[in-house]
């Protein structure tokens, strides 16, 4: 009997090592399971343990990236797992411990934090937009096709919904004294457009603003201070559309509800802000080089030109141009006569 106990002693102990031992061996390097996520700058990779904890492999700490950092525009990862403790997310941006000495998360914060987390898909890839020569049976850039449906569910919009709807866009990054004679011709024609205006604009041409506003034309954001948004925070994002958007409020009683990004530049990332915020993005399906005054084209050569590319899109002029000024009395009259309803809708 005492042979079979210690037999069976020995047995135990056997068992209770060979646990023991590979306890040990899960935590040795390599034999650990790792799911991989993309690093939102393209930079490297995040690694989760068995634990669910992310390390960043290009800190040379592996310290846990718990704040978005605001020089780079990248976001925090860990919080959009939910690894850690919940953080708050202030509605400028800035990841906190808590809003206030209860703990307790407002519903603005957590309204920005369901939009923060909902961006960490998203791509930061600045892109410049612009259109290709190719167009489809309809006279429409592809480019532009193409962009409609890939961002419609980001509020971007580059053509217009309707068959032979025109949308006449503006933008007014300062004033160069057309602005009264764009809006002296679209009064006669009894056509409305869309003017995009800057922080700049707003303080330097407030009775044009004005003028705009109470002859029934729409007004758009186009950013306070004119930054290409792909290179700027979240913080700085949000922060340079709000100002416009509060100061047109303020100062005009106008609410704006259009964004134009500047120089058309935009990410994916910025899209979805710009969204969040309740804009929608308007690009634009033609253009053509009428922003530098001093590359002055021929009134009769830059109508031939838009008349060419005639279809039912977005157009982008731009008010610094006489010739946009001179030619315009024409072409809204050369789209009337083909049939085109032009305004600012979209």
């Amino acid at each position: 009997m005492k042979l079979k106990i210690l037999i069976l002693c020995c047995a135990l102990l056997t068992a209770l090592f060979a646990l023991a031992g590979c306890a040990d061996r899960k935590n040795e390097p390599g034999t650990s399971t790792t799911t991989t996520y993309a690093d939102m700058t393209g930079n490297g990779t995040y690694d989760a343990d068995e634990r669910g904890i992310v390390d960043d492999d290009k800190d040379s700490d592996n310290s846990i990236i718990e704040n978005m950092p605001e020089s780079t525009g990248t976001r925090s990862t860990s919080d959009a797992i939910g690894t850690e403790e919940p953080k708050d997310v202030t509605d400028s941006g800035i990841v906190t411990g808590t809003s206030d000495t209860t703990g307790a998360i407002t519903s603005d914060e957590a309204a920005f934090a369901s939009s923060y987390i909902s961006t960490m898909s998203f791509s930061e890839n600045s892109i410049g937009w612009g259109l290709g020569k190719e167009r489809d049976s309809e006279n429409r850039p592809l480019d532009a096709v193409n962009a409609e449906k890939k961002y419609a569910d980001l509020g971007a919009r580059f053509l217009t919904s309707g068959e032979k709807r025109i949308c006449l866009t503006f933008d007014e990054g300062y004033e160069n004294g057309y602005t009264a004679s764009i809006l002296d011709t679209l009064k006669e024609k009894g056509v409305k457009a869309v003017f995009f205006v800057t922080g700049d604009y707003c303080k330097s041409a407030p009775e044009l603003v004005q003028r705009m506003i109470d002859e029934g034309h729409t007004v758009g954001n186009h950013t306070w201070s004119h930054p290409s948004l792909p290179h700027c925070t979240q913080k700085e994002v949000w922060a340079d559309i709000t100002k416009l958007h509060d100061y047109v409020k303020n100062e005009f009683g106008y609410e704006m509800t259009l964004f134009r990004f500047p120089m058309g530049e935009f990410s994916e990332r910025t899209l979805d802000d710009v969204h969040q915020l309740g804009y929608t993005s308007l690009f634009w399906s033609f253009a053509y080089a009428d922003w530098d005054p001093k590359a002055t084209t021929d009134p009769a050569e830059a109508l031939a030109k838009i008349e060419a590319s005639t279809h039912s899109g977005i157009y982008l002029l731009h008010a610094v141009s006489k010739t946009n000024a001179e030619l315009l009395g024409s072409l809204l009259d050369y789209w009337s006569e083909n049939g085109y309803t032009v305004g600012a809708e979209i």
